[in-house]
């Protein structure tokens, strides 16, 4: 085994052909460490428990009591021990507080940050030894080693120990930098000296990267930017668009992108940013994996192939990673990273070890939208400068809208609005309509809410009606004396649900309507129904009447089509009663031609079934004021014109079966 490897006290893996595949060159500098498979922690132990001359340590939190104690342990053998420190962690980990006070207690010097962005920093650097480790991984108990069996239960890291004394002598100079600066940092406890350096001043290597003096994002965009091959990234969070900007670019000149990331950061609404992220990244054609193994992959790490270039540290792909947050980041050319880094990536890409570390990443889709507004049902609704707002919730980002004055047709009014999350409980989405509606008209409309991979997910279909009196459409075909056209519009006598409804596009600017509740099927007409209309009109006895419907079925569905049809006093051709009020004896009108013609608007539709199919006609048995009761068969269904005609449409429909537009002249 190398000398470096004996000196760190590596616990390589869970078998003899494992530490093979995993052991360090024999003369590097250099160790990484895969929580996957080693024990990460006792290697930090033992380089803990081995320093003589002095400790530097530097985290965001700390839960894990074996470091305090190994740490207080060398502080009361004479080694000196610093520590910086962020209190902010307390809000967030379970047990931080816990590890400071430990600290504090037993008398090691302590300062905070105190700037804006957090201490990101998971470093110890142990003088005596010239050894740094740093990397991603929090001292907590479960991000050093797996739990149960390798590979199964893990937090994703690569955990960098080395004595590169250019790697050793750079962080000896930044953490005096940061431990004697009093404008980013304040003393917590044990300070009773001046601030001094404890370490000469020496030059930074070239391949570290300090943030946030130094930028993170744009070193790394660089080297996107210059890639010809392919890109390998495993990284926790992504809420800086400049990396999936660049991946993006990346991708369009040939390069292959491929991403492991964290299945809990893609469905987090604090961090709703990583799935808008992801997502563009996925309808981009990048290639993406989700953790699959129990645990959390919180690691940062990026090949770049052509160049033969590791990026390794603690920065996310995220803003405050880069311009607010302490980080440190390695980019390195050094073979054995890529070499390790490559094998790794390898390893959890194609579940080569045996254990589904990672699957396929599938895109889920948004919220369904709700909280309409205009409010579901409203009236008296300002018909110009009208504004539609929704709640998205927090994982739509574009939107399509419709509206129109037939929910099973409406019109699609924008498309792809990009008007981005619900990033509150409250906040909602909006779009202003661009024309002014017409008044006293029932309108509906829905939206469609898209990630940015394009999954959707619509809302229901919304109503409401605009103040003021529709203006009607005017009439585009004629009749003859004898014809008999009724507005079912102007149905005095409603029961049950049926209920007008102004529309400008049915006959005298309003329909009656029996709104779908997915009832079923009425089989029998009943001689006393519940949901039905009634109007009267004049006929001759001894007329052969030709019976004509003009209905829409909603959302053109073939189950919202028919109704049952009865009158006061009709007979048939021989003088026998006929389809009487009362009875259960009714004709059908089925607004769909035969089965599977299909529904599509307005449509007209005699009392017979087929195609070209005419219905019974019906006689009166004296000449005078009949009712004609129109019940329901099913429910879903609008109706603004009947006709009953002995002449001009006995023999011929007053207009088309589908997205009809005849308007006839009430007569009666």
């Amino acid at each position: 085994m190398s000398r470096v490897c004996v000196r760190f006290g590596f616990v390589l893996g869970v078998s003899a052909a494992l530490a093979g595949a995993w052991a360090a060159p024999a003369q590097a500098q250099d160790r990484l460490c895969d929580p996957a498979n080693e024990n990460c922690r006792t290697v930090l132990i033992n380089l803990i428990r081995a320093e003589n001359v002095g400790i530097d340590v530097a985290f965001w939190f700390m839960e894990d009591a074996r470091y305090t104690t190994e740490l207080i342990a060398r502080f009361k053998a004479g080694v000196p021990v610093r520590v910086l420190v962020d209190t902010r962690a307390n809000d967030s980990s379970q047990w931080n507080a816990d590890r400071l006070k430990e600290l504090q207690d037993a008398g090691i010097p302590m300062r905070r940050r105190t700037a804006n962005g957090i201490l990101h920093w998971k470093m110890m650097l142990f003088s005596g030894q010239n050894t740094v480790q740093f990397s991603g991984a929090n001292y907590s108990a479960n991000a050093w080693t797996w739990s149960g069996s390798p590979y199964t239960n893990y937090t994703d890291e690569v955990i960098y120990f080395t004595d590169d004394s250019k790697v050793v002598n750079s962080f000896r100079t930044k953490y005096d930098d940061l431990w004697i600066n009093t404008s980013t940092y304040g003393n917590y406890a044990n300070i009773s000296t001046p601030l001094v350096r404890s370490h000469s001043i020496f030059a930074k290597d070239p391949e570290l990267n300090f943030p946030p003096l130094e930028s993170f994002a744009n070193r790394a965009v660089s080297r996107y930017n210059a890639e010809t091959q392919r890109i390998d990234a495993i990284i926790y969070r992504i809420t800086d668009r400049r990396h999936t900007d660049a991946l993006i670019a990346a991708r369009g000149r040939g390069v292959t992108v491929r991403i492991i990331t964290e299945p809990k950061q893609y469905r987090d609404p604090s961090r709703l940013w990583h799935s808008w992220n992801v997502d563009r990244l996925y309808a981009a054609g990048v290639q993406i994996r989700h953790r699959q193994h129990d645990g959390l992959n919180h690691q940062k790490s990026t090949i770049l192939h052509s160049q033969a270039l590791s990026i390794i540290g603690s920065s996310n792909w995220t803003s405050p990673s880069d311009n607010s947050q302490e980080e440190h980041n390695y980019f390195t050319t050094k073979p054995y990273f890529y070499s390790w880094l490559t094998n790794q990536f390898t390893r959890k890409w194609t579940n080569s070890a045996g254990v589904a570390e990672t699957t396929t990443f599938i895109p889920l889709p948004p919220d369904k939208p709700n909280q309409p507004s205009p409010a579901h049902l409203a009236s008296g609704v300002s018909p110009s400068g009208l504004t539609l707002r929704w709640y998205a919730g927090p994982w739509a980002h574009l939107y399509d809208v419709y509206l129109g004055t037939d929910p099973s047709n409406l019109a699609l009014l924008a498309e792809n609005v990009e008007l981005g999350p619900s990033q509150t409980t409250t906040q909602t989405q909006s779009f202003k309509v661009p024309t002014t509606l017409a008044q006293g008209t029932t309108y509906y409309w829905r939206v469609v809410s898209k990630t940015m991979a394009s999954v959707v997910r619509g809302s229901d279909v919304w109503t409401f009606t605009t103040s003021g009196t529709a203006s009607a459409p005017p009439p585009t075909g004629s009749t003859d004396a004898d014809d008999v056209v009724l507005h079912a519009g102007e149905a005095a006598t409603r029961a049950g649900r049926w209920t007008i409804v102004g529309d400008s596009t049915a006959a005298g600017g309003k329909r009656i309507h029996n709104p779908n509740q997915n009832d079923p099927k009425i089989n029998t007409a009943a001689a006393s129904p519940a949901n039905y209309f009634e109007m009267t009109f004049h006929a001759v006895a001894g007329k052969p009447y030709q019976l004509w419907i003009r209905g829409r079925a909603e959302s053109n569905h073939w189950g919202n089509d028919s109704v049952f049809v009865q009158f006061s006093g009709a007979v048939n051709a021989s003088g026998s009663a006929l389809w009487r009020i009362g009875t259960t004896s009714a004709t059908e009108v089925n607004l769909e031609d035969c089965s599977g013609c299909g529904l599509s608007g307005w449509g007209w539709q005699d009392n017979g079934w087929g195609a070209n199919v005419y219905g019974p006609v019906v006689y009166f048995a004296s000449t005078g004021t009949q009712r004609i009761r129109i019940q329901q068969r099913e429910d879903g269904l609008s109706i603004d014109q009947v006709v009953l005609s002995p002449t001009t449409f006995l023999n011929t429909s007053p207009g088309a079966l589908k997205n009809d537009s005849t308007i006839l002249p009430e007569t009666q």
